[in-house]
């Protein structure tokens, strides 16, 4: 593993994302804050959101153990406010149950969402809708967001559900300012 984590390393031109991932791995085996804090700082500008969060945690977990609460508490904190942001809920709170045993207080505050209709659609869900609508294909919207193709059909059958709709036509018709 080291090996592989190497050679992404030394890949020229350097590939933002498999460097900070080979960093990442390479701070994971060694449990090297350092890299792990480094790996965190390149993906933060990457595509993956979550890749970065998950790195952010790790990153704070091990300063945490390494004896650096202040630090720990700054990646901890970036990657409960990136999983907040992109509603990965269940990672928040287990970012925010670790900030609590280095005496910080974060809660996870969300406003009930309608059941049914627009304004129960995540954001997720709208942006695909919204794309879908505009005549794009799963597969484009699926490249264009950074999904995949399975996440796609999911958010689109929720939204169908939501809307009680069963085809792009009616979800046309029914689009917010379609009128």
């Amino acid at each position: 593993m080291l090996q592989a984590t190497d050679l992404l390393e030394r890949e020229r031109p350097a590939i933002p994302l498999f460097t900070g991932v080979a960093g990442y791995a390479r701070g994971i085996l060694e449990r090297d804050a350092p890299a792990l804090v480094a790996a965190a700082d390149v993906l933060h500008s990457s595509s993956r959101p979550l890749l970065y969060a998950a790195a952010a945690e790790d990153a704070g977990a091990e300063l945490a153990r390494t004896d650096h609460p202040d630090k720990a508490v700054d990646q901890l904190t970036a990657a409960f406010d990136t999983y907040l942001h992109h509603e990965a809920l269940a990672d928040a709170r287990r970012v925010g149950r670790e900030l609590r045993r280095l005496g910080v207080e974060r809660r996870i505050v969300t406003h009930p969402r309608a059941k049914t209709g627009w304004g129960s659609l995540t954001d997720s869900e709208l942006t695909v809708v919204t794309l879908i609508a505009q005549g794009v294909t799963n597969q484009s919207v699926a490249t264009q967001l950074h999904l995949s193709l399975h996440t796609v059909k999911n958010h689109v059958h929720n939204a169908f559900a939501k809307l009680s709709i069963n085809s792009r036509a009616e979800l046309t018709q029914h689009m917010p300012g379609s009128d």
